[in-house]
């Protein structure tokens, strides 16, 4: 028993000294201050693992490599058949993509399956080269497809484990061996239609991911692969048909307009820069291989054109629908001005001039309209630039420039009905309410309708001297009166700045002082130049009058600064 109980005493002393000794060294698991690591200890800890992780992951890739120049040097040398050389390799470079995909699911495998990826697009494509080129086992067609395939499943894992790296690497290494193999193996169309599929595809990954670039290099690759299509068809020795050019283009122009389309009207998303960017330029192509194509003959431009009508009338649709109207975002200018554009392309291919200049003349006045209607400054624009492209299409800015300065002596315009009519929407546009005030704009918001009046004023002016110059100046012909002529056109020059200093007293139009002794200037000029050289003391007596008349008129028609211009 005393035995029994002198053991209990031992114990108690030890868990006393143990106590003892925990009480002293402080709270269990807490290092004391010696056993705390600094501050630089720990930055040399972190160091040593970034560079252990980045050998580790290095080390990975050249064993990678180094596996397939194995397989390499084993078909070099002939222990394994060409034929099945080429199978294994791409079987070897695809694992690695499937272990791209394994490891792209777990976020601390991340920078490994992004290595893998990577190394497998970098051994894909080299094998796709070298097995048309240097084994010839795969035809241009052949390996187009085996191109596509790869690039579709290499850029489905990147979507998949949102792998920007392996899709950037992807569509980059794909549109260079594309057009590597574009020269090697002649198979143009193939590898157009590749480049286009990597385009649509760029594109749809960047609206399904939110990325951004990868669209622009995308698109890229598909306006070169199909501007190249149409290029090679001239040349003989590429059996290109010109037709596939023209069929692929507007397939290329109808695919991105389309998917520009859902993406704004569908996903709910706004057009940006690239859109408005690749809308241009797809537009262009398609145009540019339809018109190489009707060179040959055909209604190929008619079935451009009424596609561009179609397509334009559609594109107003979108812009004008109510909640694309009413938010006054991108989207509404976006639409709004692809569809002016296809409108007036399409018709500049199917009507002759005039019957355009006439069509764009009555649009004109309805954008005149709706602008003042929905109070958007931009269909202003669009009503001034409809009205300078039917002045342009009709003749009416051409022989105005003529009948002011051309030499009467050798020819005279004559004036045509779709010129009358330009000039008389012109007019009616200056008197239809538009849009004046946007924040958007600021001070420029009344620019189109300045550039409107100007417009009005030089076309209508040009008028008048070609219906009065061959009554009073007998033109054209060697007896051309140039005196009277020269009078003629500078009372038309003062009467226009007299006109343009009225109209800046109105709201509509205040910006119109700024053109009023610019134009004076021009005639002070012209009076020089012409008037004198060429006049009589009766026509110089009428033309100095005008001249002082104008001057004097202007000074007074300007309104100061401290009026209000009246309302118009």
């Amino acid at each position: 028993m005393a035995d029994r109980l002198d053991q209990i005493e031992a114990r108690l002393a030890a868990i006393e000294r143990r106590l003892s000794a925990l009480e002293a060294s402080g709270p269990k698991g807490l290092p004391s201050d010696e056993e705390t690591p600094t501050k630089a200890e720990a930055g040399e800890a972190l160091g040593e693992e970034s560079v252990s992780n980045a050998a580790t992951h290095l080390g990975r890739v050249l064993l990678i490599f180094g596996g397939a120049y194995l397989l390499r040097a084993i078909t070099d040398f002939g222990f394994l058949p060409t034929q099945a050389g080429i199978p294994l390799g791409t079987a070897y470079a695809l694992m690695w993509l499937y272990l791209a995909y394994r490891f792209g699911a777990t976020e601390s495998r991340r920078v490994g399956a992004m290595l893998y990826g990577g190394v497998s697009v970098l051994l894909v494509l080299p094998i796709l080269v070298e097995a048309v080129t240097h084994f010839k086992l795969l035809s241009g067609p052949a390996s187009a497809a085996a191109l596509a395939v790869f690039s579709a499943f290499a850029l489905l894992v990147a979507v998949l484990r949102n792998l920007r790296s392996i899709a950037w690497l992807t569509t980059a290494g794909a549109l260079g061996t594309a057009f590597v193999l574009l020269r090697s193996s002649g198979a143009a169309l193939s590898f157009a239609l590749v480049l286009v599929f990597l385009g649509m595809s760029s594109l749809w990954i960047v609206y399904q991911r939110q990325w951004k670039g990868l669209q622009w290099l995308g698109a890229m690759g598909a306006n070169i692969g199909v501007a190249l299509l149409a290029v090679l068809s001239i040349h003989e020795q590429w059996a290109v048909d010109p037709m596939a050019s023209y069929y692929l283009g507007i397939a290329l122009w109808c695919a991105y307009l389309l998917s520009f389309a859902v993406r704004s009207h569908v996903q709910g998303q706004d057009p940006g820069i690239f859109e408005s960017v690749q809308a241009a330029f797809v537009s262009a192509i398609a145009f540019g291989a339809a018109l190489y194509v009707a060179r040959t003959g055909g209604a190929y431009m008619a079935v451009m054109g009424l596609a561009a009508l179609v397509f334009g009338v559609a594109a107003y649709g979108l812009a004008f629908g109510r909640a694309t109207r009413t938010a006054r975002g991108r989207g509404f200018y976006f639409y709004s001005t692809l569809g002016m554009a296809l409108i007036i392309g399409g018709s500049a291919v199917l009507f002759p001039p005039s019957a355009a200049a006439a069509a764009w003349s009555l649009m004109a006045v309805g954008m005149a309209w709706f602008s003042g209607r929905q109070e958007h400054v931009t269909l202003s624009l669009q009503c001034t630039i409809l009205l300078i492209s039917a002045g342009i299409a009709s003749g009416a800015l051409e022989n105005t420039l003529h009948a002011l300065i051309g030499d009467p002596t050798v020819q005279w315009p004559s004036l045509a009905v779709s010129q009358l009519l330009v000039a008389a929407t012109a007019v009616a546009c200056l008197f239809i309410p538009v849009a004046q005030r946007s924040d958007r704009w600021g001070r420029m918001a009344g620019l189109p309708q300045l550039v409107v009046l100007l417009l009005s004023v030089w076309i209508v002016g040009g008028q008048m001297v070609t219906v009065l110059a061959p009554l009073l100046a007998a033109v054209p012909g060697p007896s051309s009166d140039l005196g009277m002529l020269a009078t003629l056109r500078t009372t038309v020059l003062a009467a226009a700045a007299v006109t343009l200093s009225l109209s800046s007293r109105y709201k509509r139009w205040p910006e119109a002082r700024w053109l009023a002794y610019p134009v004076l200037v021009t005639v002070g000029v012209k009076l020089v130049f012409e008037d004198f050289p060429n006049g009589r003391p009766a026509t110089l007596f009428i033309a100095l009058a005008l001249v002082g008349g104008a001057l004097i008129l202007v000074a007074r028609l300007l309104p100061k600064r401290n009026n209000r211009p009246a309302e118009a």
